[in-house]
């Protein structure tokens, strides 16, 4: 017994020998990989490596079983905060799109000096052909009345049906029972706009049936005890032929029943009649690329040139001939050169024996 316990100090004594042995090497030595550390670590490194790469995945495999709602939790937690994110932007597009149909909500109010009372439309009415109405959140408390004109900024959406106090319903242009007073914007020509054919399409006919309606044609209201004057109605886009007289047209509207979302209610009507200031400016045309015209080139000569004849006088041909006389063929015979008289042309070719004797 007693010798039994002797060894075991004896091995606890000398792995503590040792531990101090290789904790003071390794102080010595640094990180660096030499001495009795580096032979130790590249001994046992590998076999350290092994063990970490097996016993890791059963570790937290392990820890998932004593713990298994943690990772979950994390999971809701980062679900959450993306739905919050996501919320937050769709939040910020819309404060930046109900900003800017403000804006041009007001800006329309402010070229027909209307006064207008904003509103969302919080719900839609039948729309199977019948009725096409839409509910909106302004009522009497906010001065909305009965037969008032609705616009949002690209025109006329429709009347005032019936109001609360909080509320109020809008029978839209396109109702079958809608009937609206309109105006052409080129010929200042009076006629009526009547729904019942779909949300994009109206019918405009024309009072004077000695005029003719035109593809393009715009059209305002012109006030009436129902509408205010001035506002935006659609354009013309089909002509259609009544016993032989354009009086009748198909109108495509500007405002787009699908899309509705902020409305004004036109509560107090302008002094005087904006005319067409409210219609949106036409589309400049194309500009066609003018066509290039190259500069003029001046055609060359075709005139011979002068040939100097006896006596320093030109003559057609371009030699010279004996004592200053011209001859044919470009070249110059024998004392050509050399008479105080005789001049040559330039670029005038010279024969052989040219250059006589001075």
């Amino acid at each position: 017994m007693g010798r039994g316990t002797g060894r075991s100090r004896l091995v606890i004594v000398a792995l503590l020998i040792l531990a101090f042995t290789l904790i003071t090497l390794d102080y010595r030595t640094g990180r660096s990989a030499t001495g009795a550390r580096g032979v130790v670590h590249s001994a046992l490194g590998g076999v350290e490596d092994g063990l970490t790469a097996v016993v890791r995945p059963v570790g937290r495999a392990l820890s998932s079983l004593a713990h298994p709602n943690r990772y979950h939790d994390r999971a809701d937690r980062l679900a959450e905060e993306n739905a919050k994110l996501r919320r937050q932007l769709a939040d910020d597009g819309e404060i930046t799109r109900t900003g800017k149909e403000l804006a041009d909500l007001r800006l329309l109010a402010d070229k027909g000096q209307y006064s207008l009372v904003p509103a969302k439309v919080i719900a839609i009415g039948d729309v199977s052909g019948t009725d096409w109405t839409v509910t909106i959140n302004a009522g009497k408390a906010d001065g909305v009345a009965a037969d008032k004109t609705v616009v949002n900024s690209d025109g006329l959406v429709g009347t005032v049906a019936t109001v609360t106090a909080h509320t109020a319903v809008v029978r839209l242009a396109c109702d079958p029972n809608s009937r609206i007073g309109a105006r052409l914007e080129r010929t200042q020509l009076l006629g009526a706009v009547a729904g019942g054919q779909g949300p994009s399409s109206l019918v405009f006919t024309l009072y004077d049936a000695s005029y003719r309606v035109q593809k393009g044609d715009r059209l305002t209201t012109f006030g009436s005890l129902d509408y205010v004057a001035g506002v935006p109605i659609g354009e013309v886009t089909k002509v259609t032929d009544v016993g032989g007289l354009s009086r009748t047209a198909e109108v495509k509207p500007y405002v787009s029943v699908g899309s509705l979302d902020l409305v004004g209610v036109v509560v107090a009507r302008p002094s005087t009649d904006p005319g067409d200031r409210l219609l949106p400016p036409r589309p400049a045309p194309a500009a066609s690329a003018a066509p290039t015209t190259p500069p003029p080139t001046t055609p060359p000569s075709s005139a011979p040139s002068p040939a100097v004849s006896a006596g320093g006088t030109a003559s057609p041909g371009g030699t010279v001939s004996p004592g200053g006389a011209a001859l044919p063929g470009g070249g110059a015979s024998t004392g050509a050169i050399g008479s105080p008289r005789a001049a040559v042309s330039p670029n005038a070719p010279v024969a052989a024996g040219a250059v006589g004797a001075g």
